[in-house]
């Protein structure tokens, strides 16, 4: 019976013409075609750009010729050169023994081996060690010359980050990053309305009718990615939240650190600084307002105000009304909004569901909160500008753990092997005396507040609608709509200030009125309401809230 072959067929890099996939394939059919030799080809199984790491039952084109469906196809694995079925001593030992317990040989053609005599399969076994040892020699150079480069602070390879160009440093000290000159104006730009509070989505839009062209369509202006890339508030966070926008060096996803636990940098003159970057961090990692709460809505106050009735979120619906023509008046069509309860179509859910005009509501509600709280100075609290290192010094405490753990099992006994264990040592070690200190300064500045020289009026009159829900947010400002709360009123609220006043209190404002009590009202019950006896049971149960917001603001805020 003729000899089934199975071609195995391997290349990492599919360039070098020594082991390149047609000469292999030539190899191996040159020895099954060979005078005397009753044998056939009845599979190619060909892994290109496949490491010999790899192991062989895991490659995706010999892998699957070791399964029940295929092993009975075939009676000899046969490659040109043993470091083709693999690299790894251990890996190659397992196919061999796979091999001897399913009846099946393997042949190396160039090296002249037939692993089904004893002679054969110890040859191919001091080929696989010599096979293995230069598979860690490739790496190591690799390794080494990456390591290089990231110490002297050189670009390593990939595309060029969002606003930068790569441009060589000089004759054989390799390239670095170089920022474009338009590109930082708009990181710091997009970078300060961030920090003002702006959305990220309400940023995309300006960015996009300005006709700005996104970093893809530029760097690669012919790819169908960048001609169907756009502005999106996913996209503007994920450059923001890139190290390289600051000029920090990264491998694998990770900060590269130097000697001393430092970040180091590949440019020198990053698009940000690293202080402005770490504060949008910061927002955009911390800022609930940023989180998956965030609302697609654009509407002013939406995700704010919720029915006074059930809680019930609130949403707005868009609606538009249609005259026909008469005679010789034409016809006429407007559109209107309204804000509702989003549980008043759930029978019953809601037992008064909150519904009024779009316009009625946010004018009123614009009025109150510029009356109460425009005069109100912005505070911002200082340790929001500082990142807390509680997570980052146990990770880096637990590292050390498994370093020290590592070096006690000898893991790092060869000589080059502890000159790294003491680098990594001194490092880490340095990192963690530094989170510590960062630490200490993190706890110093919590609950101190600064001044940022603007009001609240200054920031509401600058902001869209959107930029207004979002900022309503920030400060946790929460909204009770209630529907027909005293006669001849269709709609009253009542807002809960969150933590505005806290923060007066923190930069000593003194607040007047209802706002000492942490709450607004319009349009709500009040006790010459009660005394003249005009509220029916629901609108009284309307007033106790109130009085119920006033006590749990006051008990919560000022306990004394």
């Amino acid at each position: 019976m003729p000899l089934r072959v199975l071609g195995s067929l391997r290349l990492s890099v599919d360039t070098d013409d020594s082991t390149s996939i047609p000469r292999q394939q030539e190899h191996v059919q040159h020895w099954v075609d060979a005078p005397g030799r009753d044998a056939h080809v009845v599979a190619w199984a060909k892994d290109t750009d496949v490491s010999g790491g790899l192991h062989p039952f895991k490659r995706p084109g010999l892998g699957k010729w070791f399964d029940d469906d295929h092993k009975g196809l075939w009676d000899a694995l046969c490659v040109m050169k043993v470091d083709r079925l693999s690299r790894r001593v251990a890996h190659f030992s397992e196919v061999v023994q796979w091999c001897q317990e399913n009846g099946k040989v393997i042949v190396s053609t160039q090296e002249g081996i037939d692993m089904s005599t004893p002679m054969g399969k110890m040859f191919a076994q001091i080929l696989a060690v010599f096979a293995e040892g230069e598979l860690d020699t490739i790496r190591s150079r690799a390794i080494d010359a990456v390591q290089t480069r990231l110490t002297a602070g050189t670009w390593v390879a990939g595309l060029p980050p969002f606003g930068y160009e790569i441009v060589p440093v000089g004759p054989g000290a390799g390239k670095r990053l170089e920022p474009i000159d338009h590109y930082r104006e708009l990181a710091e730009e997009i970078a300060r309305r961030v920090l003002d509070g702006e959305s990220l989505r309400s940023v995309a839009r300006d960015l996009t009718a300005r006709g700005e062209p996104t970093w893809l369509s530029r760097i690669q202006p012919n790819s169908k990615r960048a001609q169907e890339s756009k502005w999106s508030n996913s996209s503007i966070r994920g450059l923001l939240l890139n190290p390289k926008i600051a000029g920090l060096y990264t491998y694998k996803g990770e900060i590269v650190e130097d000697g001393e636990g430092n970040p180091r940098l590949i440019a020198d003159n990053p698009l940000l600084d690293l202080a402005t970057w770490n504060k949008v961090a910061l927002k955009l990692q911390d800022n609930r307002a940023f989180g998956p709460k965030v609302t697609k809505s654009r509407a002013m106050l939406v995700g704010v105000a919720t029915c006074g009735s059930c809680g019930g979120p609130l949403t707005r619906a868009v609606y538009t009304n249609r005259k026909p023509s008469v005679g010789d008046r034409p016809a006429k069509e407007w559109h209107y909004s309204r804000y509702k309860c989003s549980r008043q179509k759930v029978q019953g859910t809601c037992a008064s569901p909150a519904a009024v005009n779009s316009a009625d509501f946010e004018a009123a509600f614009t009025n109150v909160f510029l009356e109460h709280m425009g005069h109100l100075p912005e505070a911002r609290e200082l340790v929001a500008d500082l990142h807390d290192p509680t997570s980052d010094i146990t990770a880096t405490e637990a590292r050390l753990e498994r370093l020290k753990a590592d070096f006690g099992a000898g893991k790092y006994d060869a000589p080059e092997k502890e000159e790294v264990y003491w680098s990594l040592l001194n490092s880490q070690s340095a990192k963690l005396a530094r989170l510590r200190g960062q630490l200490i300064e993190y706890e110093q500045q919590r609950g101190e507040f600064a001044l940022t020289g603007r009001t609240f009026a200054d920031i509401w009159n600058s902001r869209d609608d959107e930029g207004k829900q979002l900022f309503l947010k920030q400060h946790q400002v929460a909204v009770k709509l209630y529907r027909d709360p005293i006669p001849g009123e269709k709609f009253g609220f009542l807002v809960q200030l969150g933590d505005v006043e806290q923060m007066a209190r923190a930069v000593h404002v003194e607040l007047a009125g209802n706002l000492v009590h942490g709450v607004a009202t319009h349009n709500l019950p009040t006790q010459e309401h009660l005394l003249a006896g005009q509220l029916d049971e629901r609108q009284l149960r309307i007033g106790m809230d109130v009085v119920n917001a006033m006590e749990a603001s006051f008990g919560l805020t000022d306990p004394q």
